[in-house]
């Protein structure tokens, strides 16, 4: 197996290598072992090919090994962030009270944003968070009231809440104290069934 390389990437160089040789997928497999299955499968990045089939191939569109798998680096499956890592963000419109440690910024194009949110005294009231998408909160210290549309929520340790981050939501922790609050957000909304209009989650 050919580890470390995108493969979508690497597919799209092979053809392109191919196709700048003037050569058929037919013409390709006749001179090795390979099937036009197999070489095209490769080609739509739907097969991860071995060294030595990568070589044998090179060979045979007369470039070298490079030429089909410099740069094309895969992106990693996995990011681990240790407790206390993670990246410092600003918040946003210059809000006070609030500190933002990103969970996921070295994973690019990531669909969901993972943050933990630190909150002190009422730095967020005036300025509510909107976007398309959804977001999932999850308080972790402190409590927090969850200011959503013309609903008030007050949450605690443990307790949690998805919502549309369409309408305007603020938080703000209870008393001028401080809170940490894990934020998931995703700007890309999906096709998973949402409650009923009008029915409030149990306990809210």
């Amino acid at each position: 197996m050919t580890h470390g390389v995108n493969l979508v990437d690497l597919g799209r160089r092979v053809r392109a290598v191919r196709v700048a040789r003037r050569l058929t997928l037919e013409e390709v497999v006749s001179r090795t072992d390979f099937t036009v299955s197999w070489l095209s499968k490769l080609e739509n990045g739907q097969l991860s090919p071995s060294l030595e089939g990568l070589v044998r191939l090179a060979e045979v569109l007369e470039c070298g090994l490079d030429a089909l798998v410099a740069g094309l680096a895969a992106e990693p499956q996995f990011v681990v962030v240790r407790s206390g890592e993670g990246e410092t963000l600003p918040g946003k419109n210059g809000r006070s009270g609030v500190g933002i440690r990103s969970l996921a910024s070295r994973w690019r194009d990531r669909l969901m944003h993972p943050t933990i949110l630190h909150l002190s005294g009422q730095g967020t009231r005036k300025y509510p968070d909107h976007h398309d998408g959804e977001r999932f909160l999850l308080v972790l210290d402190g409590s927090v009231r969850l200011a959503y549309g013309d609903e008030r929520i007050v949450l605690g340790p443990g307790d949690s809440v998805y919502l549309s981050a369409v309408i305007p939501h603020t938080l703000q922790p209870l008393d001028k104290g401080t809170a940490r609050v894990l934020s998931v957000s995703s700007e890309r909304t999906g096709s998973v069934a949402r409650a009923e209009p009008g029915r409030r989650a149990r306990g809210g």
